[in-house]
This record gives structure tokens, sequence and C-alpha cells, in this order.
């Protein structure tokens, strides 16, 4: 038994290994005339996967591009269609991560750039009042991603760690969070308002 990863990869996976196995298997058929029959016959097979699709012009040609490719463009068939341009699919082209790497993923992006903000902040009222928010929020986070009891220490702490300071802030109060009441309700059956009677 062989699993997917010994295998070789699929060229358009959304066609599964079985497609790709007959579409390999017209590679090896000699007599031309067969070929394009077999070729016909596994582009309507293609058809059904999108039946609705399947007597579109445009599907069609769509189908036959999809073999050719399928075929790594070596098949010799005659198509009703222009064979497609080889394509070149190394990519040199290197994606730069714009987020950046997050340390503390449980708490976000979001949160530590509010932080970032609030330490702007040069009245010291409504600093005090953005970082009350920045813990409630914190803590929110902290509880989705654990959701297990944190104590609120732990979240001060970590506060004062990215804002690189002490925040005078009366740290024994507990910070408030709302947590929906997950408690299901009981179903609701309605009585049959038929009378049992009994029989004499």
């Amino acid at each position: 038994m062989k699993y997917n990863t010994q295998l070789a990869p699929l060229i358009i996976p959304e066609y599964g290994r079985h497609i790709h196995s007959m579409a390999n298997s017209l590679l090896a058929i000699e007599d031309d005339a067969k070929r394009n029959q077999q070729a016909k016959v596994l582009i309507n097979i293609m058809g059904n996967l999108n039946p609705h699709f399947r007597d579109v012009e445009e599907y069609r040609h769509k189908l036959w591009d999809h073999l050719f490719i399928m075929c790594n463009y070596k098949l010799n068939i005659k198509s009703p269609y222009p064979k497609p341009a080889v394509e070149d699919k190394k990519n040199t082209i290197r994606m730069n991560n714009t987020q950046g790497s997050v340390k503390n993923k449980h708490y976000g992006q979001l949160i530590l750039s509010l932080i970032q903000e609030a330490v702007k902040i040069k009245d010291t009222a409504t600093q005090n009042q953005a970082f009350e928010q920045i813990a409630k929020q914190m803590k929110r986070a902290y509880l989705n991603w654990n959701q297990t009891n944190v104590q609120d220490i732990q979240i001060w702490s970590d506060l004062e760690r990215f804002t690189g300071r002490e925040i005078k802030l009366d740290k024994s109060k507990i910070i408030p969070v709302f947590q929906p009441n997950t408690v299901r309700k009981k179903t609701f059956y309605k009585k049959p308002h038929k009378k049992n009677y009994s029989k004499k």
C-alpha cells in the first residue's frame, strides 16, 4: 500500500488521482485514432464533475487545456481548440510577510498595535482609560485562546512588558470581562391538544 506522500504530486488536485492516471495513460497509446477517442471520453468524464457547465463552450475549452496541462504538454491529439502554451511554473518572487512575527499569538497583532498607540497619548487620564480598555480586550483574547481562568496580574504584567514601563493603575481591581451565558435552555415540547379518552 502506497500513501499519497509516496506518489507523484498532482498537477491539478481538483480532478483527483484517478483522472491524472487516466490522462497519463493516454501517453502510452500508440494508435492516434484510439488516443483521440479515449481523450474525448476522458473530457466527458472531467465534464461530469460540473455537469451544469459541461455544454458551455468556454468550459469545454478549459477542460481541453487542463488535459494538456495534466499530461505536461506531451499529449499529441487533435484538439478542437489550440494547444495551450507551456507555462514556466518556477516562481522566483518571494512574498514578504507584511504582518511581522507575533510572539504572543493569543493577543494578536491588533492589540499590540493598540498598545503602541496608547503609549503615544500625552494626557495621563485618557491614557489610563485606554490601558484599562486594552486590558479588558487582552483578557477576552486570553480566555478565547486558553478557555481557562486567567489571573489579572498576568494581564497587567504582559501589558507593562509590551509598553516597556510601569503602568500606574489600581491592579488590585478585577478586570471585568463579559462572558455569554453558555447554559443551554431546555427544549420546549408542545403538548398535543388531543385528549386521551379511555374506552369503556
